[in-house]
């Protein structure tokens, strides 16, 4: 089994000079930064052996952050420290060496003058924030810098989940298809789409409660505007997790009728089977005595036995046909 590999996050840094143009240094070892600037935008790899030595150090950055940070195993979550805020958040995975639903972690840190961000794999929100800061006016801030890139992973899950959708569409016309029973690959997929969904919804979910913690916050950095963004991404997130919840109860559903239908379908075949068995059973037994090699058979020697015994086995089949009809079997 081969192992898919991510392309690896690029590490810089972004100064924002008080009349909004930039300057940006691409480098993963410690980069100077002008502390005279409005603010500044560091992004670089979690997964550095220097990475927290150099938060700590060179950024300013407490122990107990850094950690988090740079902590392998995590999950979407935030909280206050001191001045800033920790966000951790999760987005689609772009590469084409990986699945959509191997999500991207993002780690964030925003204080009043700086933004710190880490992740492993590269992710396409980044990339595009990095093109907007050199094409047009970056943010004003780094809370809007930051709730930029998470509008933009939001778009991105989004986006995914408008793919699960049309496939979710597309299952039901394959379930409700008659000749469904015959492809034994469909409950394969829907396995395979519940697997993804419960995936993206494992890490969409909790970023919804990221949000809304952040909307109900009183952190003074907060301007209006910025409240405002924070509602429509927030509401960008429920949409995006109550429509992967409707695909997992569709897939469920799914799951079901195809379900239903096998069992109808084998419970058909039985009862035939056993119309069958109730018709030929008696007939059997009677062609059988008939065929035993011994002496008394009766008219063994008529010339029309052979006739007459085909006569009684079609009267008592017509027998049996008409009282299964009557005790409605058939």
């Amino acid at each position: 089994m081969t192992t898919k590999k991510s392309k690896v996050t690029e590490s810089f840094l972004v100064d924002i000079h008080e009349d909004q143009t930039s300057t940006i240094t691409k480098s993963s070892k410690p980069i100077a930064y002008n502390k005279t600037d409005k603010y500044f935008w560091r992004h670089m790899d979690y997964k550095n052996p220097e990475a927290q030595k150099i938060l700590m150090k060179h950024y300013d950055i407490s122990e107990d952050v850094a950690a988090a940070l740079c902590d392998i195993s995590t999950r979407p979550r935030c909280f206050h420290h001191k001045n800033g805020i920790v966000m951790i958040l999760r987005g689609i995975n772009y590469d084409q060496s990986a699945d959509p639903e191997d999500m991207v972690s993002l780690r964030v840190w925003v204080e009043k003058n700086k933004i710190i961000t880490l992740s492993h794999n590269a992710l396409k929100a980044v990339d595009d924030m990095l093109e907007q800061i050199t094409e047009k006016e970056p943010p004003v801030s780094p809370m809007q810098l930051f709730l930029r890139l998470a509008q933009n992973m939001s778009d991105g899950i989004n986006n995914e989940i408008i793919n699960i959708m049309d496939e979710t569409a597309d299952m039901e016309e394959k379930v409700l298809d008659t000749d469904s029973l015959s492809d034994f690959g469909l409950r394969n997929k829907i396995s395979d789409m519940r697997r993804n969904i419960i995936t993206i919804r494992r890490y969409t979910a909790p970023q919804r409660e990221i949000f809304l913690s952040l909307q109900n916050d009183k952190w003074e950095t907060l301007t209006d505007e910025d409240r405002e963004d924070i509602r429509e991404i927030y509401n960008d997130i429920t949409k995006a997790v109550e429509d992967l919840d409707y695909c997992r109860e569709q897939m469920s559903i799914y799951n079901e009728e195809l379900e239903g239908k096998v069992s109808i379908s084998m419970t058909r075949i039985m009862y035939l089977i056993s119309l069958v068995t109730v018709i030929f059973t008696p007939l059997t037994l009677l062609t059988g005595l008939l065929g035993i090699n011994v002496q008394g058979i009766p008219y063994a020697d008529s010339p029309y036995a052979f006739a007459i015994v085909c006569a009684i086995l079609t009267i008592m089949c017509a027998v049996l046909v008409v009282m299964m009809k009557r005790l409605k079997w058939l």
